[in-house]
């Protein structure tokens, strides 16, 4: 196995690098600890990511987790879900159908577009601060 490190550089605001420094200096540790945790962690949370034998109906339950952020962070539509999901899914029943990951790439909009989409595609009326729970309990109950 490979044990050779490597360099990378990142761009952080202000805001980012003072919490860094105030969290270096309360942990009594480097920058770089603060910044290897950080990976390490989000790699942990998404390793369903990195394992092959993660696509589609296997693959759901992290992208409901976590998909608030991540559409958030890497502005993700339904396109783009469909072909992380799907991909090189080749029996019918494990791929998530495209009416659900439509309603995965609305996580993180506002609650009443995602009120109204639910709406159109399972004819169900949700409460404002329900939306977020119900959906995503939908999509497991569906897909279990």
């Amino acid at each position: 196995m490979d044990n050779k490190s490597c360099c990378i550089s990142v761009r952080l605001s202000a805001t980012e690098q003072k919490k860094i420094k105030a969290t270096v200096k309360k942990l009594q540790v480097r920058n770089s600890d603060i910044v290897r945790y950080a990976i390490r962690t989000t790699l942990v949370r998404l390793s369903a990511f990195y394992n092959p034998g993660f696509n589609g109906v296997t693959l759901l339950p992290t992208m409901i987790k976590y998909c608030n952020e991540l559409n958030r962070h890497f502005d993700m539509d339904a396109d783009k879900l469909d072909k992380i999901i799907n991909a090189e899914v080749s029996e019918p029943g494990s791929r998530v159908a495209r009416n659900d990951i439509e309603m995965l790439a609305l996580c993180g909009m506002p609650v009443e577009i995602i009120q109204q989409r639910f709406k159109q595609i399972t004819d169900i009326d949700l409460d404002e601060k329900d939306v977020y729970q119900f959906m995503k309990s939908y999509l497991v109950e569906k897909y279990q």
